[in-house]
């Protein structure tokens, strides 16, 4: 069963969107309402796009290959354009943050973080990181090791 993005969980302040659903899905049905989000915010000329997949519950632990799958997805519907600050509960990133890695491999510039007050405070310290350059965990200029 595939399922959209909600229009009632988007919402539009500016340039920034924010994208908060709630459900009990599988996670490729989460990863597709994300995806779906990240689109609707590319149409609306967005800048930036918050997504808390904290209410979306029915998956547990990702496995390194749907973390590709998610990144490869991610990629194609962000686009380079889109900041994607993710929020997700902490059970279920990668402490090496292995899925932001693979989507930064293909242009993706976003994060992913355990709440949204970190996610709002990355995308404004990366204000200025808008035309091309890649944004990711590790502060700028500060080598990743």
């Amino acid at each position: 069963m595939e399922m959209s993005m909600d229009t009632k969980d988007f919402e539009q302040l500016g340039k920034r969107g924010f994208y908060r659903p709630s459900a009990r899905v599988s996670f490729e049905q989460a990863v597709e309402m994300v995806a779906s989000a990240m689109r609707h915010a590319r149409a609306l000329e967005l800048i930036d796009l918050v997504v808390n997949t904290k209410g979306l519950v029915g998956f547990g632990r990702p496995s390194i290959f749907a973390r590709h799958s998610l990144a490869v997805e991610w990629a194609r519907s962000a686009g380079a354009t889109l900041r994607v600050a993710m929020v997700a509960r902490p059970e279920v990133i990668d402490p090496q943050k292995i899925g932001v890695l693979m989507a930064q491999n293909r242009g993706v510039r976003g994060d992913v973080f355990t709440n949204e007050a970190e996610a709002l405070a990355w995308l404004d310290a990366n204000l200025t990181s808008t035309s091309g350059t890649k944004s990711g965990p590790f502060p700028p200029n500060e080598p990743a090791l």
